[in-house]
């Protein structure tokens, strides 16, 4: 069993939840994935072209 900060015991849960969004809040959803993961990825871009060893396929970055 894992161990807490104190040395204790600790118990680790996992909740399952399902959504069920309106066509709106679903446009909506698909908007800000959609900007955070372009996001993510020109920074991932820009990282990259920064850094040689990166730019030679050696960190397993997949745009």
């Amino acid at each position: 069993m894992p161990k807490g900060p104190a040395g204790f015991p600790c118990v680790w849960l996992r909740y399952n939840y399902r959504l069920y969004p309106t066509a709106g809040q679903r446009d909506a959803l698909a908007r800000a994935f959609g900007c955070a993961r372009t996001v993510w990825l020109e920074t991932c871009r820009a990282h990259h072209s920064r850094d040689p060893v990166l730019d030679q396929g050696n960190a397993g970055f997949v745009p």
